[in-house]
């Protein structure tokens, strides 16, 4: 229970600042990482982090991807998750396949498939920027797609 307790204190200063608090902490969780799901996940947005920071975009978002598709990350994060990914799909050099697009396209779908519109005005504010960055999202993937078709040859990849 302290471990969840642990890694969403983590996650939302994240989330507030766009940085891990103690990266000491998270680099050295070594085997506590398999305590549970949370640490886990924790333990390897930080590894996918640091792949990135290395130019290893490749390993980074096979990472990522995996992050969510193995439903490991947590689904409230989903969204930053998605957003980690904007800069992998916007690279010169085809970083998703066509199949981990879709995928990815997947995520998108089942994150955003039955949200309702909110009625305070403060709400209203924070949809509009969601909805902005799931509609820079669509747009990523769907050229990220279309390149990565050109690029693979073919569109019978599924």
């Amino acid at each position: 229970m302290a471990s969840v307790l642990l890694c969403c204190r983590f996650l939302q200063d994240y989330c507030a600042r766009g940085t891990f608090s103690d990266l000491d902490l998270i680099d050295n969780l070594g085997p506590a990482m398999l305590l549970s799901d949370r640490l886990t996940f924790l333990g390897k947005y930080r590894e996918f982090h640091k792949m990135y920071g290395e130019k290893k975009f490749a390993e980074a978002a096979k990472l990522l991807l995996s992050l969510m598709t193995a439903k490991i990350a947590p689904r409230s994060f989903w969204m930053t998750l998605l957003t980690d990914a904007l800069p992998l799909l916007e690279q010169k050099q085809v970083i998703f396949s066509v199949e981990q697009t879709y995928e990815l396209m997947h995520c998108l779908e089942e994150l955003t498939t039955g949200k309702t519109l909110p009625s305070d005005r403060h709400l209203v504010q924070d949809e509009d920027i969601e909805a902005t960055k799931i509609e820079l999202l669509r747009l990523a993937l769907a050229r990220n797609l279309a390149a990565a078709i050109v690029n693979e040859g073919t569109v019978d990849t599924l």
